[in-house]
C-alpha cells in the first residue's frame, strides 16, 4: 500500500484522487479536516464559476463523510495526544484516511503557514510524499530543501496507477490508428489521381498516330488537287 501526506479540500477538486486503482493510504493534519467547515462558508473556493459549484458539492460530501459517528468518533480519540494517530478510516476498497493530530512548531518561520508547516512536518515523520496543487508551495519546499518529497496533483496518477499510463498509451495508439485511415484513404486518392492521369497520357498517346495519319492524308488530296 503507498502512502501519502494530503489535505482533503484536494479530494474535493481531484476526485479522481479516492478512486485509484492501487490500494492507498491518505495521512490527513487533523487541523486541515477542519478547514472544511471555513471553506464550506466561503462563496468562491476555485475562481471558475462551474468548477466551483462542483467543488463546492464535493466538499459537502466529504464533510458528511468525516461526521459519521464512527468516523468522528474515531477522530475525537486522534486528538488526545500531540501526533496521535486516529485508527484506519476506509473510505472505499482502495483508499483508508489516517488523521493525525499534528502540530505547528513554527520550526520553518514565517516561510510556511501553520498548516503546510503541519503537512510537511508530517510527510517528514512519516517518511511519505506529499501531495499538493500549490506551485508555490511546492517552490519554497524545494528552495528551502527541506528532506521531503512534494508531488503535483497533476502528476499522481502517473506515479501510483500504473494501468491508468498503460491505457493512456492504449489511447495515443488508438489516436495514431484513427488517424491513419485518413492518411490511407488520402494515399488511395492521390494514386488514382495518378493512374488516370497515366491513363489519359496512354489514351492520348495511342491516337496520336491516327491523327497524323489523317492530317498526312489531307495534305496530299490538297496538293493534289492544287495541280489539277
Amino acid at each position: 500500500m503507498q502512502r501519502f501526506v494530503v489535505e482533503p479540500i484536494l479530494f474535493a477538486m481531484f476526485g479522481e484522487l479516492l478512486f485509484p486503482t492501487e490500494p492507498i493510504e491518505y495521512i490527513i493534519p487533523y487541523s486541515t479536516v477542519m478547514e472544511l467547515y471555513d471553506l464550506r462558508e466561503s462563496e468562491e473556493v476555485i475562481s471558475d464559476p462551474r468548477e466551483n459549484e462542483r467543488v463546492k458539492a464535493n466538499l459537502e460530501k466529504i464533510i458528511q463523510f468525516f461526521e459519521q459517528p464512527f468516523v468522528s468518533k474515531k477522530l475525537d480519540k486522534s486528538l488526545r495526544v500531540p501526533w496521535q494517530k486516529s485508527r484506519p478510516i476506509l473510505f472505499n476498497e482502495n483508499v483508508t484516511f489516517t488523521v493525525v493530530n499534528a502540530l505547528d512548531n513554527a520550526e520553518y518561520g514565517e516561510g510556511f503557514d501553520p498548516v503546510e508547516t503541519e503537512l510537511i512536518l508530517l510527510a517528514r515523520r512519516e517518511n511519505v510524499p506529499l501531495i499538493t496543487d500549490q506551485l508555490q508551495f511546492q517552490q519554497r519546499i524545494v528552495e528551502t530543501r527541506i528532506g521531503i518529497t512534494v508531488i503535483d496533483v497533476a502528476d499522481f496518477g502517473f506515479l501510483v496507477d500504473d494501468q491508468l499510463v498503460e491505457e493512456l498509451e492504449m489511447f495515443e495508439e488508438d489516436t495514431v490508428l484513427e488517424q491513419a485511415p485518413v492518411n490511407s484513404l488520402e494515399a488511395q486518392e492521390g494514386a488514382l489521381s495518378a493512374a488516370e492521369e497515366r491513363a489519359v497520357n496512354s489514351k492520348s498517346n495511342k491516337m496520336l498516330p491516327w491523327v497524323i495519319g489523317g492530317f498526312g492524308l489531307i495534305l496530299v488530296l490538297f496538293v493534289f488537287s492544287f495541280f489539277q
